[in-house]
């Protein structure tokens, strides 16, 4: 039997969501910095930050802001694309700048995931919107960035397919996902806790100090932030595991926790974005997507 959201999907597809956006691009370094939002009312809902160096663009931010993201990659005479995972609001417009003649890149797992048309849940639709199907070929090991080279370093946890990419030369770790903030208090249903603390581990063997993050950028003590990030993951880790030990439900150790969001945030997300997951994670392992799982191991 399908999920709920396999069913709605197409509805909220067609639903004329009134959203607007935001863009501005500016420099770090050598990087151009490109920030874009929905919004609603005026307000804006999470940014979401994509960068071009030289001649590549790592992810292309949500479709709804496509005529900037292309513009802006016009200017920047970007011929490649670097996905670090295939979550709409990376890969919203690869399709329209592979079209363009951009080369996409992704991780092995993520070339397959690109390929598809995944059905998406309703707060997917409302923070991103759509990202079509692209043909996508897997990453080589480094990346030209410009007068600069980048690494492609494993980041599984937030995602099976992400990546990250390290620039020795100038101290920078792109991190896709793998960071968002130092104390994250929810989890999606499908994402690995111990993947995400061994990802946070390879990423403190590195030497960097910019934290150039899809969300939330830390231009400076990046590799604090992403220590401090780890902390917290094994201070959680060891509070729900204390509680499991007593005897407590998954619903006791979230309250006991006390760092679960408002209500209407577990509504908006259908309970795909929650503290709970978090716990569960610790305790028993992610909870595979059957589109996911299915698209990894189509032939197609």
């Amino acid at each position: 039997m399908r999920p709920l959201y396999h069913l709605l999907d197409p509805i909220w597809r067609r639903f004329p969501f009134p959203a607007g956006h935001t863009f501005e691009a500016t420099t770090f370094e050598d990087a151009t910095v490109l920030r874009m939002t929905r919004t609603y009312r005026g307000r804006e809902l999470l940014p979401v930050y994509c960068y071009a160096v030289g001649e590549t663009l790592v992810d292309t931010g949500i479709s709804s802001v496509a005529e900037e993201v292309v513009a802006a990659a016009r200017r920047a005479k970007i011929e490649r694309v670097v996905l670090t995972h295939h979550h709409e609001d990376h890969s919203g417009n690869a399709a329209r700048l592979a079209s363009l003649g951009a080369e996409v890149l992704a991780t092995g797992p993520g070339v397959k995931l690109v390929a598809h048309d995944l059905p998406r849940r309703f707060y997917q639709h409302v923070l991103w919107g759509e990202a079509d199907p692209v043909e996508a070929r897997e990453v080589s090991p480094e990346i030209p960035f410009g007068r600069l080279t980048a690494r492609v370093i494993p980041a599984s946890g937030h995602s099976v397919d992400q990546l990250a990419l390290h620039v020795p030369e100038r101290g920078w770790l792109l991190s896709g996902d793998a960071f968002v903030a130092e104390k994250i208090k929810v989890f999606r249903g499908d994402e690995d806790f111990y993947e995400s603390c061994a990802t946070l581990e390879r990423f403190l063997t590195l030497d960097f100090d910019a934290l150039l993050c899809a969300h939330r950028p830390r231009f400076s003590g990046g590799k604090e932030a992403i220590r401090a990030k780890l902390a917290w993951f094994r201070e959680l880790e060891g509070r729900v595991k204390d509680s499991r030990a007593k005897g407590r439900s998954v619903r006791r150790i979230v309250r006991e926790l006390g760092i679960e969001p408002t209500s209407s945030f577990y509504t908006i997300t259908f309970g795909d974005v929650t503290t709970a997951n978090l716990v569960r994670s610790i305790l028993d392992g992610p909870r595979r997507r059957i589109e996911v799982v299915r698209a990894l191991t189509s032939s197609s």
